[in-house]
């Protein structure tokens, strides 16, 4: 299950680099499908597992970070529950 949101994140990514336009929209839907595939690989792999490692490293990045600090969400705090459960929402545009 990780892997498929990893792939949706990845497509959004994509598309947030291709669009001038609403391309913050796009990079707030990657980050929500990066979330939802670090915190399934944690509660499935573990913490310290390559990929778990590889999502959280993700979210690290600087236009992810900014996404997490906007919406006050600490990464390693959140759970399942919260994340899959959570519908994607449009943010303003990073500075």
């Amino acid at each position: 299950m990780a892997r498929l949101y990893f792939n949706k994140a990845i497509v959004y990514e994509d598309e947030a680099v291709t669009v001038e336009t609403g391309s913050t929209e796009t990079y707030g839907r990657a980050y929500d499908y990066y979330k939802k595939a670090y915190v399934v690989s944690r509660e499935t792999l573990g913490s310290e597992h390559s990929k778990t490692v590889k999502y959280r490293d993700i979210l690290s990045q600087p236009t992810y970070a900014w996404f997490s600090d906007k919406r006050k969400e600490k990464i390693d705090a959140l759970v399942t529950d919260q994340v899959l459960s959570a519908t994607p929402a449009a943010s303003a545009s990073p500075s």
